[in-house]
């Protein structure tokens, strides 16, 4: 029905920031590769001292990289290596975000739906006092890339199926295709390609 497809939509939302991120991970062959996960304007390192990129990159690795073990354990009943997200954890900020606070708040609203998203919910918070533009914008990702994960943790670890799933619950889930790593969101807990190209890979684009 609506309300649960709505439900979804805002759950792919919020995953998408992990779901992107690792998979972004996968074409990381340089410094400049890794940069493109947060804004152009946001790659800048020299502003602040006190974490400069060669620092910044490594706890973007190191972290991205936790993220895809626990991922990889979560999906295979395994235990979770708590004592790498849990230090992320402590150091974000939750606030609820209420767009409702614009002017426009109606009209932006429109927007937001066809995005999947909500005028209220809750977010970490960018942290931008004593960190240049580039460090605040890859600890920000971050935070939100684990704060997401560990809902999509809490949600399939709450599930009376689990190590398995109970039909119809959303799953983030590998492509199906041979030669994709993609993970894909999938509302509807089935499998699903990542592009038209894995599918027509497959042979399975219909039309």
């Amino acid at each position: 029905d609506r309300s649960r497809r709505t439900y979804f939509l805002c759950m792919q939302s919020g995953h998408r920031v992990w779901i992107d991120t690792l998979n972004a991970q996968g074409q990381w062959l340089t410094d400049s590769s890794m940069l493109h996960v947060i804004p152009e304007e946001a790659r800048e390192f020299d502003s602040a001292e006190a974490w400069p990129k060669s620092k910044a990159l490594a706890y973007l690795h190191n972290n991205v990289t936790a993220l895809r073990a626990n991922y990889n354990n979560l999906e295979t009943g395994e235990l979770l290596d708590t004592d790498l997200i849990n230090p992320v954890l402590a150091s974000l900020e939750l606030r609820l975000v209420d767009w409702r606070h614009r002017s426009d708040w109606r009209e932006f609203s429109t927007e937001l739906r066809r995005r999947g998203e909500r005028l209220l919910y809750l977010s970490p918070v960018a942290m931008t006092d004593g960190w240049n533009r580039g460090t605040s914008a890859i600890r920000h990702l971050v935070q939100r890339a684990t704060y997401h994960f560990c809902r999509y943790a809490d949600m399939r670890l709450s599930d009376p199926a689990y190590p398995g799933a109970t039909d119809g619950l959303f799953r983030v889930l590998s492509c199906p295709a041979p030669e994709c790593e993609s993970l894909v969101p999938c509302p509807m807990g089935r499998p699903s390609f990542c592009s038209d190209g894995c599918m027509e890979d497959t042979g399975r684009l219909d039309g």
